[in-house]
C-alpha cells in the first residue's frame, strides 16, 4: 500500500468515525431537553468541558515550533470556529427542539452536497452529473420525511426542519473555508484555535445572559450530558473532522459519513423510542444514497 492510499484510507476512517460520534449528539440533546435543559445551558456546558482540552492540545501543537501563526490566519481560524461551531451550532441545537433526532441528522447530512458545489466554486473541484443525481435523491428523502413529521409534529416540524438546514448550509460554508487554513495550521493546532475562540464566545454570551436574568438551575443529569456532549460529541470528533479535511478534503469529508444518520436512527429508536417507519425507512434509503454518490469515484 503506497502512502496516498493510506493517507485516505485514513482520512475516510476518520471522517466516517466522526460522522458515528457526531450522530449521537442529537440522542443526548433529546435526552437533556427531557430534563428540563436549555439550548443555552447545553452549548455552555459543552464549551465548559470542552474547552480545556482544546487548550492543552493546541499548546502542544503550537510548542513543536514548526508552524508560524499569523495575526490572519490566527484570525480566520477563530472566525471559522465561531461560525462553524457557535452559530450553526445554535440553529442545530434549537431546530432540534421541534423535530424527531433522525430528521435533523438527515438534513445535517444534506450539507456534503452543499460542500460539492462550495468547492466546485471556490477550490476548483469537479462537478459531474453525480451532484443532480444526489440532489434529486437526497432532498427527496428529507422532503418524505418533513411531510411524515408535519403529520405527526405540526407546523413546528417546518420550523425545525428550516433552523437545522440553516445549519447544515452554514457548515457547508465551514468545511470548504476550512482546508485552507487547515493546510497551512494543522488540523491540531486549527481546531484548538477555532473551538477555543467559539467556547469563549459561548462562555461570554451565556455569562451577560445570566448576569441579566436569573439562570435556571441544571441538574446533576444535565451536568453529566453536557460532559458526554463535550467529549464524546465534540472533542473527539472535531479532530477527527480537520484531520479528515486535511487528508481527503472536504467534498470527501462530507460524502464518507454515511453511517452517521442510520446510527441516528438506531440510537433514537433505542434511547428515545422514535418511531421507524415506512417514512423514515424511505427517507434515509434516499438521503444517504444520494449523499453516498459523491463520494463515488
Amino acid at each position: 500500500m503506497n502512502t496516498e492510499t493510506k493517507n485516505r484510507n485514513i482520512g475516510i476512517l476518520l471522517a466516517t468515525s466522526s460522522a458515528i460520534l457526531f450522530s449521537l449528539k442529537g440522542i443526548i440533546l433529546k435526552v437533556a431537553f427531557t430534563h428540563g435543559a436549555s439550548v443555552d445551558q447545553m452549548m455552555a456546558l459543552r464549551a465548559i468541558f470542552a474547552l480545556p482540552f482544546f487548550v492543552f492540545i493546541g499548546i502542544l501543537a503550537y510548542r513543536k515550533g514548526t508552524i508560524h501563526v499569523t495575526r490572519k490566519m490566527f484570525l480566520l481560524a477563530v472566525g471559522l470556529g465561531i461560525l462553524g461551531y457557535y452559530v450553526c451550532s445554535w440553529l442545530d441545537f434549537s431546530g432540534l427542539k421541534y423535530i424527531s433526532a433522525q430528521l435533523e441528522r438527515l438534513i445535517l447530512f444534506l450539507y456534503p452536497t452543499i460542500t460539492a458545489l462550495l468547492a466546485w466554486a471556490f477550490l476548483g473541484d469537479r462537478i459531474t452529473w453525480r451532484h443532480v443525481m444526489a440532489l434529486i435523491l437526497s432532498y427527496s428523502g428529507i422532503a418524505v420525511l418533513v411531510s411524515h413529521e408535519i403529520g405527526q409534529l405540526g407546523p413546528d416540524a417546518i420550523l425545525g426542519a428550516g433552523l437545522v438546514f440553516a445549519a447544515a448550509v452554514l457548515f457547508a460554508v465551514y468545511v470548504t473555508a476550512a482546508k485552507p487554513v487547515i493546510s497551512k495550521l494543522s488540523a491540531p493546532l486549527y481546531t484548538s484555535i477555532a473551538m477555543t475562540g467559539a467556547s469563549i464566545v459561548i462562555l461570554t454570551i451565556f455569562a451577560g445572559q445570566t448576569v441579566a436574568a436569573e439562570a435556571a438551575p441544571m441538574s446533576a443529569t444535565i451536568w453529566g450530558l453536557g460532559f458526554l456532549l463535550a467529549t464524546l460529541c465534540t472533542v473527539a470528533p472535531a479532530f477527527m473532522m480537520s484531520d479528515a479535511i486535511g487528508r481527503i478534503g472536504p467534498g470527501l469529508t462530507s460524502a464518507v459519513g454515511g453511517l452517521g444518520p442510520p446510527t441516528t436512527a438506531l440510537m433514537a429508536v433505542l434511547f428515545l423510542s422514535e418511531p421507524f417507519g415506512g417514512a423514515q425507512i424511505l427517507a434515509l434509503l434516499l438521503t444517504v444514497s444520494g449523499v453516498l454518490l459523491l463520494s463515488k469515484r
